[in-house]
């Protein structure tokens, strides 16, 4: 795994997690679908990249490092993978053992945060 790529994927993560924060306050509709949650998703990728998640409260707020007790733990091993799920240009079940998700029916439960931020993100590019 290169530098670059290290980088692009703590970037992206980070962005994903502030952008999902930002929505969550705006856009009354997604934050509606919040409500109730409480969940920790914890993000491990390649060997040394780790942040979560936190969605309590109809807030989502991103932080380095790793959760004590996560509700949801997504593993990626390969970095150019990582970078392809993060961007779209991939969806998790085609990689098998590279991606790793402790607990699916809660990945597919919250699913939508995701594919809120992938829609606000096509806006974006103008």
């Amino acid at each position: 795994m290169s530098v670059e790529e290290k980088v692009c994927v703590k970037v992206l993560g980070s962005m994903i997690n502030y952008a999902a924060g930002q929505i969550a306050k705006f856009d009354n509709d997604f934050k509606d679908k919040l409500k109730g949650l409480n969940e920790v998703i914890q993000w491990k990728i390649g060997d040394d990249i780790a942040y979560y998640t936190e969605i309590k409260d109809q807030d989502i707020k991103g932080v380095d490092g790793t959760a004590p007790s996560p509700t949801l733990t997504f593993e990626i091993s390969d970095i150019g993978v990582a970078l392809k799920l993060l961007t779209g240009q991939a969806d998790i079940g085609s990689f098998g053992d590279v991606v790793k998700v402790s607990n699916p029916e809660k990945a597919q439960q919250l699913a939508f945060i995701l594919e809120k931020v992938g829609e606000y993100s096509e806006g974006m590019q103008g």
